[in-house]
């Protein structure tokens, strides 16, 4: 009887401004590991290639590293931004009409408001002022500023103040990239903003660096598909993070969790030892927890999901943490995060308020919400029919009318219709 193929290989990528890595998996085990000084895809994946004598399932590669180097040491490359709020009314003190973080209020060249907006159950506090926002509209198209990020009172419920804000900027300046808060969810005002500032700025680097990504692997390995890794610790398609880079935010820290949890054979609380305080994260199910809270790198909080991650204790050992062991990552911190993007899902998260009057209203509502997030799961690359939801919470809003609840849905799936990634203790890194 002939002996069964050999499955295909997964290559995980993290490209960093000083040195960027690259593993291949197969099997659970990894084969071959490179490292190249610099942000270089087209040198990895052509040693990669030159390696191989297998089929490669799928390509996955961690943007995230490059993209915060250019938040933080190289914000004169990334776009200038004008942002558009829409609420009832300005700021009456300049400090307020700021963002509170620096980080953020650094890559906005103009700032605009325009009255309007919504509660947060969708009322409408004031109608849309359209006359107001033509202006704002000739005066954006009057300077070289095409990068908008618009942010409204209340989208996260009601987001049609904002869709309008984005059609009439649209018409006016054809060519304007436009990133509207009510894509991402998520409540709060200046995490919102934060959220949509970074998107809107981060779209020009983003794309060079996804340019080059698919230049390389389609001259190293046509055909192969290719993934970028989401700060959530999944992956989106390439095509999905042009349009939202904000996204990929945080994926390394997500990655070497998840690379840790895998070496070590299964779910975990995993120890990374960094400077000046180490930090502790949990894997489970194969999934990092994560939450959208203040990134850690930016001091700046956002509505995206990151690796939920804890000042360690002045001795925390290797010993038992709760339900799962303590797993201290002491591998090569850029090896575990490509081990973790080679053996990622791809991944959607939901989050957002609704109302209810009954039980029944609120089954009806979670059901339509795990289904718009497998929606977006398969949107992100996941293949039909391998979805999971693999959280869900309906949480009752404070100081709110009764019947007002946040849901939060997580969904991850498997590409080409493949089963989920199993685990396996036999998996450990090399050193090539």
């Amino acid at each position: 009887m002939p002996g069964r193929a050999a499955p295909p290989a997964l290559v995980g990528v993290s490209l960093g401004p000083a040195r960027s890595h690259a593993v291949v998996i197969q099997n659970r085990s990894v084969i071959t590991s490179h490292s190249v000084a610099g942000p270089d895809p087209a040198e990895l994946f052509a040693r990669i290639a030159s390696e191989l004598r297998l089929p490669v399932a799928g390509v996955v590669v961690d943007i995230g590293r490059l993209l915060l180097e250019r938040i933080l040491r190289q914000p004169a490359e990334l776009s200038a931004v004008a942002m558009i709020r829409v609420v009832p009314r300005a700021a009456s003190d300049p400090a307020l009409g700021r963002h509170p973080d620096d980080v953020i209020e650094r890559l906005i060249t103009q700032r605009f408001t325009v009255p309007g907006g919504h509660d947060l159950f969708g009322h409408e506090l004031r109608p849309l002022d359209r006359e107001a926002l033509g202006a704002v509209c000739r005066e954006i198209a009057a300077y070289p500023t095409r990068c908008v990020a618009v942010v409204a009172a209340g989208a996260g419920t009601q987001p049609r103040h904002e869709r309008e804000v984005a059609d009439a900027v649209q018409a006016a300046v054809p060519d304007a990239r436009i990133s509207a808060a009510h894509e991402f969810g998520g409540q709060g005002l200046a995490a919102r903003e934060a959220t949509v500032v970074l998107n809107a700025a981060l779209a020009a680097a983003a794309q060079d660096v996804l340019d080059c990504c698919e230049r390389a692997a389609q001259r190293a390995m046509p055909g192969v598909p290719l993934h970028i890794a989401r700060g959530d610790g999944g992956w989106n398609s390439a095509s999905r993070l042009r349009v939202l880079p904000v996204l990929g935010l945080g994926a390394t820290d997500a990655l070497q969790l998840r690379g840790a949890a895998e070496v070590a054979g299964g779910d975990c609380r995993v120890l990374l030892r960094r400077t000046p305080h180490p930090v502790v994260g949990d894997v489970r199910r194969g999934l990092v927890a994560v939450r959208p809270q203040v990134l850690r790198e930016l001091d700046t909080a956002l509505v995206v999901p990151t690796a939920t991650l804890a000042r360690a204790g002045p001795d925390p050992g290797a010993g038992p943490a709760g339900d799962v062991p303590l797993v201290v990552a002491d591998g090569d911190p850029d090896e575990l995060a490509c081990i973790g993007a080679a053996v990622s899902r791809p991944t959607a998260w939901l989050d957002e308020i609704a109302f209810i009057e009954s039980t029944a209203r609120l089954d009806g509502v979670r059901r339509d919400a795990e289904a718009r997030a497998t929606a977006i799961a398969t949107a992100n690359g996941a293949a039909p029919g391998t979805s999971d939801i693999v959280e869900v919470s309906t949480v009752a809003v404070p100081y709110s009318p009764s019947g007002t609840v946040r849901i939060r849905v997580r969904v991850a799936g498997a590409p080409d219709g493949t089963q989920s990634p199993g685990r396996s203790a036999e998996l450990s890194p090399v050193t090539g």
